[in-house]
């Protein structure tokens, strides 16, 4: 029997910027990375670094891409939209663009109508629509929260960065991704139970595995989730790592190993950095269950 398993990492978006300038201008930043604000458009800018590949090689450059964003406020929260970059052609917010949920994050925290301060994206869910902002306190199953953003705005900084949501349990999804995999090979019998937030363990056709989770965000917003099964003697590692396409992936990674893959399907650049080790995993999960694993 032929099953496919799924596993996602529930990272959204990820965003990190540190520049210095004031309104209406933009000042290079100790690192060489640029912003602009403009309060009056409610508008600021990003400008980004750039990993360039070929065929055979790789090639960094400096200051050669702007990510727009607008926002707007809605009684006291903050809606930060993501509008686009210059290297796609999608260049600053006119006024006319679509705003929905799926571009926006909803923040809080900061002081009303003035976007100075500190804003979080709120840990209830909140979505932006059609000029209203409709928040669920109310948990479900395949939607858990990894992942906040913290926009810090200053008059001499703008920092947008991600981060692991404190209260965020990685086991409860790791719980779900299981009951699928087991699900998807027709398993009538089986039990899966977490003993704490980075270890499962689940037992079926007579076979006991222990799954142990770990997810972090390294200071380049290199977002890794591994996942490490272990049943008697065998051990199957599933490794993954992202930078979201709405980030700039970070110049370490900008070199052939890393960037291996992309070389041949996207010569220019990448507009995102995710790998796995799907190659390896799957037919090592295949041998542990005794199944035929497609991916």
């Amino acid at each position: 029997m032929k099953t496919t398993l799924k596993y996602t990492l529930p990272l959204a978006g990820i965003m990190m910027f540190v520049a210095c300038g004031d309104d209406s201008s933009s000042s290079p930043a100790a690192s060489g990375n640029k912003y602009i604000l403009h309060e009056d458009k409610q508008t600021f800018g990003i400008i980004h670094d750039r990993c360039y590949v070929s065929e055979s090689n790789t090639r960094w450059d400096e200051n050669v891409d702007t990510s727009w964003y607008h926002y707007k406020f809605v009684g006291n929260k903050l809606v930060v939209f993501a509008d686009g970059n210059t290297a796609d052609k999608h260049y600053e917010w006119n006024g006319e663009e679509a705003e929905d949920s799926e571009s926006s994050q909803v923040m809080a925290g900061g002081n009303k109508g003035n976007i100075f301060g500190t804003w979080k994206t709120t840990t209830e869910r909140c979505r932006y629509e059609d000029g209203e902002i409709d928040c669920d306190n109310n948990k479900e199953d395949e939607e858990s929260n990894s992942t906040i953003y913290v926009l810090d705005v200053s008059k001499s900084n703008l920092t947008m960065s991600w981060e692991m949501e404190k209260n965020y349990c990685p086991a409860e999804d790791l719980e779900y991704d299981i009951e699928d995999l087991l699900d998807y090979n027709d398993v009538e019998e089986y039990s899966v139970s977490s003993s704490d937030c980075n270890t499962v363990k689940f037992k079926a056709n007579g076979k006991s595995v222990t799954a142990t989770i770990s997810m972090s965000i390294d200071k380049e917003n290199v977002a890794t989730r591994e996942v490490t099964y272990t049943s008697g003697s065998k051990t199957c590692l599933s490794s993954f790592k992202k930078v979201s396409k709405m980030l700039q992936i970070p110049e370490s990674l900008c070199n052939a190993d890393d960037m291996s893959k992309y070389m041949k399907k996207t010569p220019g650049y990448p507009h995102k950095y995710q790998v796995d080790n799907d190659e390896e995993f799957y037919p090592c999960l295949s041998d542990m269950l005794g199944v035929e694993i497609e991916y």
